[in-house]
């Protein structure tokens, strides 16, 4: 049996967090950075584009949209060189008035535009008049996504993950049928593939804004670096600053853990329950899970502390249950009769078999450690054993470096390009979004940001209790996002004033567990504490 959390801990809105570096000589020319938009020799055409009927939703379920896929350049450097298919989406919500056009970009490296099927149907409801576009990366979804198919099939050993012993066979797969090739999945040509889209699907009067959300905003960046004067506005939220280490995901989330535990000693229930020093109770709970503490929960899949790790990890970004990692482990901790009956129920929870997730099909593995170890990483590199050890001492913890520690110092990286080494000189308005509790991107290096945009119309939005992706874990007192009313303030009025008086009506975070039902499923007792 796979432990849920196992399957998907690198998954979510945008979960991989690091700087770095591009490409090596593939980028677009310096005069095509200096551009207002795309080289006039974008690639091997520019017919028209043929937009067909899909299902909003990758399953085939939903509103009709549109889909398209264009062939771009394999190096944007070499516009009439080989091509490789990039998909987009794009979605009119029925009775808007196309005011607007709206570019997602999805994080990773990895990530394919899937997770916005959804959000722009909920955002939708509130805000119909503005066109979604929802593209693949390349080397994702529908984007020539890089694939090991031998290793990935749902009947290998790992099902669609690769694990540690697939790894092997599945690098010297993709050496043989790639090679060259791979250099060009990079940050830089991704960017210049936006571009590409963007210019050939703008339509008249309509502003253009990219909304790109950790690495995606990695990708955003880096599309504003190239296109400079293109679109009409750039959102950046959850971000990823230049020059930082996808080795340190991990080390973050314990940081940002302990921020978690922090604001719980400052609330009057959960500090009651859990002392003055809820880091410290919490770091010699698991100093104990480690020495066979509370038995009567524990399962032969998985130690109990890497799963409690994992979970806490995962539970971090996820606004609406990240109040409960407290209570668990407080019962853990105290670990009476009826704490064990509740955490088995809970454990029952984390270790139960999903169904494949259409998300999970469209993660692109390949195009993932070929983007980190090339421009997110750092020298000299961790090795598999430094990244144990780093995960092993953490109290909270997705485990996103598990994978990599297959593959660190193995994948044949490609040098970064000049790109990763400046940031992006623009007068477009620029509005960055970033959580206080980010266990993605942890605030801290996020705030390097903020200096590097400081023009009239860029603004640097912090928002405390917020988690990763800000858009969805803000929500106030009237039951709305915080975050994407920022968001849609900004994009209706690029250049005015901005309105973020919504901080101040943001919900505080439920850490006495007050729905009874989620109590019942999560731990099968109606208070989640007692």
């Amino acid at each position: 049996m796979k432990p849920t959390l196992l399957l998907t801990s690198v998954f979510a809105l945008g979960t991989l967090a690091a700087g770095g570096c591009s490409s090596g000589s593939t980028s677009p020319s310096s005069s095509q950075a200096a551009d207002a938009g795309p080289s006039t020799e974008a690639g091997p055409t520019t017919e028209p584009l043929v937009w067909t009927p899909c299902p909003l939703h990758s399953e085939g379920t939903g509103t009709t949209v549109e889909c398209t896929t264009i062939k771009a350049p394999l190096d944007a450097a070499a516009p009439n060189g080989p091509t490789i298919d990039v998909f987009v989406k794009r979605y009119r919500p029925a009775g808007g008035k196309s005011l607007r056009a709206l570019w997602m970009l999805q994080g990773g490296p990895g990530g394919s535009g899937y997770p916005f099927e959804g959000i722009s149907e909920s955002i939708a409801t509130k805000f119909p008049d503005v066109d979604f576009y929802i593209p693949d990366h390349r080397g994702t979804g529908r984007s020539t996504r890089l694939g090991c198919p031998a290793q990935e099939a749902e009947s290998s050993e790992g099902g669609i993950a690769i694990t540690e012993s697939e790894w092997p066979a599945c690098l010297a797969d993709v050496k043989a049928r790639e090679g060259e090739r791979l250099r060009f999945f990079n940050t830089t040509n991704a960017a210049n593939d936006l571009g590409v889209l963007i210019e050939r699907t703008k339509q008249p009067n309509q502003p253009v804004f990219v909304y790109g959300v950790s690495y995606g905003t990695y990708w955003a960046h880096r599309y504003l670096q190239l296109f400079p004067k293109q679109s009409q506005g750039v959102v950046l939220d959850s971000v990823v600053p230049q020059g930082g280490s996808l080795a340190r995901q991990d080390q973050d989330a314990n940081e940002a853990a302990k921020d978690f535990f922090d604001f719980c000693g400052k609330d009057a229930f959960c500090g009651q329950k859990m002392g003055p020093d809820p880091w410290a109770k919490v770091q010699a709970l698991f100093a104990k899970l480690k020495t066979g503490h509370c038995p009567g929960i524990a399962i032969p899949e998985i130690p109990t502390h890497v799963l409690f790790r994992q979970a806490f990890g995962g539970l971090l970004m996820d606004a609406g249950f990240r109040g409960y990692i407290p209570a668990i482990a407080y019962r853990a901790d105290r670990c009476e009769p009826r704490d064990v009956a509740a955490l088995k129920v809970l454990v029952a929870n984390l270790t139960r078999e999903q169904p494949v997730s259409e998300m999970l099909k469209q993660w692109g593995w390949i195009l993932s450690n070929n983007i980190v170890f090339s421009e997110m990483w750092e020298t000299p590199s961790p090795t598999s054993a430094d990244l144990e050890a780093i995960r092993e001492g953490a109290v909270a913890s997705r485990d996103v470096t598990v994978n990599m520690g297959f593959t660190v110092g193995k994948w044949p990286t490609y040098t970064p390009d000049a790109y990763a080494s400046r940031w992006a000189e623009t007068d477009t308005p620029v509005l960055v979004l970033q959580g206080g509790l980010d266990p993605a991107t942890l605030l801290r290096k996020a705030r390097e940001v903020k200096g590097h945009f400081t023009g009239a119309h860029q603004h640097w939005v912090e928002i405390p209790t917020a988690t990763h992706t800000v858009i969805a874990s803000s929500t106030t007192t009237e039951k709305r996002s915080c975050g994407t009313r920022i968001l849609m303030n900004f994009i209706e009025s690029p250049e005015g004033a901005l309105d973020t008086s919504c901080t101040q009506t943001l919900l505080p975070i439920d850490f006495a567990g007050t729905k009874k039902d989620v109590n019942a499923a999560l731990f099968g007792t109606d208070d989640a504490w007692e």
